[in-house]
């Protein structure tokens, strides 16, 4: 598996021709369904399925003439957010994650500040929508993702469209560098800042960072960090689609133990706050004789992690339990990776090395070396609003 060729691309249908790299019934996402019963019902979905169902979603959105549109994109960490994230982008139409925690009257802001004419949510928002569209005549559109059987509508309808011959999503052109990703990141700022992406700035930064880490189709993700922002949706969504991973979403901060053993984790992408604490916890079982497979399953192979720096001492800990661990650094503006270590380059504590796309400088350094970082490549955005 280590002479798996890094495909370039520069746009999301691209990414989705080389996803699985031709095997398409292999898994590409697990999670739970809420049951009747005390056992839960897991939903595996294919790679195929996945493809078959962006492409009839896209089409009614499309039907919808909500082509070179801004969709705002509003929940958890689910399979909905995932297929509706790319049915949005390789339909002509731009998506605007929001945070789902965010206060009502903050989403409501950015709600109207994006100009959305649609929006998919979830229930917890679905007072906030329907107050919104009262309000705000531009915003013609709302889906509820929890709505099971208007989602199911939504894709029958899709199905129906395309078995009549509508070819609207495969003659649409996608224009690689134009912005399909309005992010608002407030920055050092007291007002969000509506950051401009492209799909070829992600792109560009996905296959940058697959000459640094490799993933491989063996593995599976637990998608635990908020997926609205740019470290969660690029490295564990996309990236991770890139390689033909297998995706699992996590039941929540108190579950992420139990969702390593159960989805047998491989790949756990997070924050050092998060590893510290887990490999406090992993210490204190192994004092107890607890065996580490029993603790976190026997399939962690290696953690990802940016946003900060983790302590020294808990990465060499991670190492020596045979875990592998890797640091990046960047920001949402650089889509997001400017530098990190690599599978073979690495040193506790090192943000590891700029990505072979990108240059970087210190500006006006003082005497300790210290200054603004300044990036240039095709992953830095298209510029703010």
């Amino acid at each position: 598996m280590n002479d798996v060729r890094i495909e370039k691309i520069k746009n999301f249908r691209q990414l989705l021709e080389v996803a699985k790299r031709g095997d398409e019934e292999h898994i590409v996402y697990k999670y739970k369904k809420e049951a009747t019963n005390k056992e839960p019902e897991y939903i595996e979905v294919k790679y195929k399925n996945f493809k078959q169902e962006i492409k009839r979603l896209s089409t009614t959105l499309l039907h919808l003439g909500l082509e070179n549109k801004k969709i705002v994109l509003v929940g958890n960490n689910r399979y909905e957010w995932c297929l509706s994230y790319l049915s949005i982008t390789t339909g002509n139409m731009t998506v605007v994650p929001l945070d789902r925690a965010l206060p009502d009257n903050e989403l409501e802001m950015l709600i109207k500040r994006s100009e959305a004419t649609a929006v998919i949510f979830e229930n917890k928002h679905k007072d906030l929508i329907e107050k919104i569209i009262e309000e705000q005549p531009s915003v013609k559109v709302a889906i509820n993702m929890d709505d099971q059987e208007a989602w199911k509508e939504l894709l029958q309808k899709g199905e129906e469209l395309l078995k009549n011959g509508d070819t609207t999503y495969d003659e649409i052109e996608i224009d690689s560098n134009k912005m399909s990703i309005m992010l608002f990141t407030s920055g050092t700022t007291d007002a969000p800042k509506a950051v401009m992406l492209s799909q070829n700035n992600i792109c560009a930064n996905i296959e940058s960072l697959s000459h640094y880490l490799k993933l491989y189709p063996t593995d599976t993700l637990l998608s635990f960090l908020p997926i609205h922002h740019t470290f969660e949706c690029t490295i564990t969504f996309l990236f991770g689609l890139y390689w033909g991973t297998t995706v699992a979403f996590c039941d929540g901060l108190k579950y992420i133990q139990a969702n390593l053993k159960e989805y047998e984790i491989s790949v756990f992408v997070a924050v050092p706050v998060v590893l510290e604490t887990m490999y406090k916890k992993i210490k204190k079982a192994l004092e107890q004789s607890i065996p580490l497979e029993a603790i976190l399953g026997g399939h962690l192979r290696t953690i990802l992690y940016g946003a900060a720096p983790m302590d020294k001492d808990t990465i060499i800990g991670y190492k020596n339990l045979g875990i592998n661990s890797t640091q990046g650094y960047g920001l949402t503006e650089t889509s997001p990776v400017i530098s990190a270590e690599a599978d073979d380059r690495k040193r506790p504590g090192s943000v590891g090395l700029v990505l072979d796309n990108l240059e970087v400088k210190i500006e006006e350094p003082n005497q300790e070396g210290i200054g603004e970082i300044v990036v240039k490549g095709p992953s830095i955005m298209l510029r703010l609003l």
